[in-house]
């Protein structure tokens, strides 16, 4: 809009002065959200953010705990209760992995999320455009992993340290980046840590609140890797995974088992001449199995597809997308990849076969006289029987082990309350005497675990040690 005025100039002319233009149109704002309306790391690359990681982004962003947040905002609209009773140990409790998979988990806390901040895309950080053709067991791990030398790389170079959706994936173990395996444990306390805790960060340990960020990184470690075959496969699995990650900001449509049943098929047609008896045996499975995968009844374990895409020759995404005019006519391309093959994995349990007894009660002896003492369930993973025929043949040795481990973890509980009870009490000292407040949020850190403030004997010595501080205080 351009504004006018008259300005009278010598010998009566009148001109027209033209001023600077104003915009009166009512400006477009954009909707309030509730939370900070966040951008996801990696959108649309091999290794975009998980939605667990996330969520800790976000309440840092907010300057408060994951737990904090969760319970005061995302709670209510994600329709969840409790879902930090999640046990990495005995894996018990609400499994906060599902939240990355494309479950009901997944489907809330997404709907939640991007009610709250007010984006469209925060679908693309968990597996539900894959949930039609990706199986649902054995996907994600229960427990964060992490490499090393990512970790390092984007601390040097400022950049925000995340935790990328394929670090939680169960069939990746290596980085595809760095060819570092991952890592699943604190260098710290040893522990490993669930993917969301109330107090998770994303360069820490939610358990002892130490850094995961290593100081250096030490290049010979990362050349002590697995044997050259095994590396080539786990690379390409990272690949393929990373691939299909990258790509579902793409997908408009989630794809279905009909796409994928028309690869099988044609891959049956040409690779096996149309005999699925052939293709069962090259993957080891039942006929029956090709025929519901071709009949779209159930789908491939994941390992099983990208063992086919592997010999085939071809992408997993090709391979879920429907792209048959790369399956090659002449045959798999590649041999059966190290560890791609599930039947050349003992069995777990032999099942009507003859109980050897001198070996089973050699192993049992000799659990008998191990130090620590191993539990029953530890015991059973080194026989290849049953936990009834075991106990049906040895229930006196059985019992004896049970029995052993039940009094170990009873002494060590006490040991536990004791230490936890004396560090309590000598970090107290040390911040009274640095005149730091005696706060649980500053003793956590300089204990070797957070546990021990958990602890009756922890909250004591903490308490005592503040009653006898107490007196000094006034009297200064």
């Amino acid at each position: 809009m351009c504004l006018f005025s008259y300005a009278p100039l010598r010998r009566g002319n009148i001109v027209l002065q033209e001023y600077e233009a104003w915009n009166i149109d009512t400006p477009l704002l954009p909707s309030v959200t509730r939370l900070y309306h966040l951008s996801p790391i990696g959108l649309g690359t091999p290794t975009v953010e998980s939605l667990t990681g996330y969520i800790v982004r976000l309440a840092e962003a907010h300057c408060v705990s994951a737990g904090v947040l969760y319970s005061k905002v995302i709670k209510a609209l994600a329709g969840k209760g409790n879902i930090f009773s999640f046990r990495v140990k005995d894996q018990a409790g609400y499994s906060t992995h599902t939240i990355n998979g494309f479950g009901s988990p997944a489907a809330d806390f997404v709907r939640a999320l991007e009610t709250l901040t007010g984006r469209r895309d925060l679908s693309y950080l968990t597996l539900l455009t894959w949930s039609r053709v990706l199986p649902s067991h054995s996907l994600l791990r229960r427990c964060r992993a992490w490499c090393e030398s990512c970790l390092h790389a984007w601390r040097e170079a400022n950049q925000p340290i995340y935790e990328p959706l394929l670090w939680a994936l169960q069939g990746v173990t290596i980085c595809p980046y760095h060819r570092r395996i991952l890592r699943h444990a604190c260098p710290h306390c040893e522990r490993q840590i669930g993917p969301l805790d109330s107090r998770s960060r994303r360069d820490c340990c939610s358990r002892c609140g130490q850094s995961l960020v290593p100081n250096g990184i030490d290049p010979v470690s990362d050349s002590q890797m697995q044997p050259s075959e095994e590396l080539i496969w786990a690379s390409w699995v990272a690949s393929a995974l990373g691939e299909l990650l990258a790509t579902a900001p793409q997908i408009t449509c989630p794809p279905g088992r009909g796409l994928l049943a028309q690869t099988i098929s044609l891959c049956v047609d040409r690779v096996c001449a149309g005999n699925a008896s052939t293709l069962a045996r090259f993957m080891h499975v039942g006929r029956g199995a090709v025929r519901n995968w071709q009949r779209e009844k159930t789908t491939p374990g994941l390992d099983l597809l990208l063992n086919m895409a592997y010999r085939l020759g071809i992408s997993l995404r090709d391979l879920l997308l429907g792209s048959p005019t790369l399956a090659p006519s002449w045959g798999f391309v590649r041999d059966a990849p190290v560890g791609g093959n599930i039947r050349s994995q003992p069995r777990r349990m032999a099942h009507g076969r003859r109980v050897h007894g001198a070996e089973v009660s050699r192993i049992l002896y000799t659990a008998l006289s191990e130090t620590p003492p191993p539990s029953m369930e530890q015991v059973m993973r080194r026989l290849n029987h049953g936990r009834a025929t075991v106990y049906r043949h040895f229930p006196e040795l059985c019992r004896q082990i049970a029995r052993h481990y039940a009094e170990y973890r009873a002494k060590r509980a006490i040991e536990r309350k004791v230490q936890a009870a004396e560090e309590v009490r000598r970090v107290a000292c040390e911040l009274q005497a640095e005149g730091i407040s005696l706060t649980r949020r500053n003793l956590r850190p300089r204990l070797t675990s957070s546990d021990y403030l958990n602890l009756e004997e922890g909250r004591t010595a903490l308490r005592e040690v503040r009653r006898q501080m107490a007196p000094q205080t006034r009297s200064e």
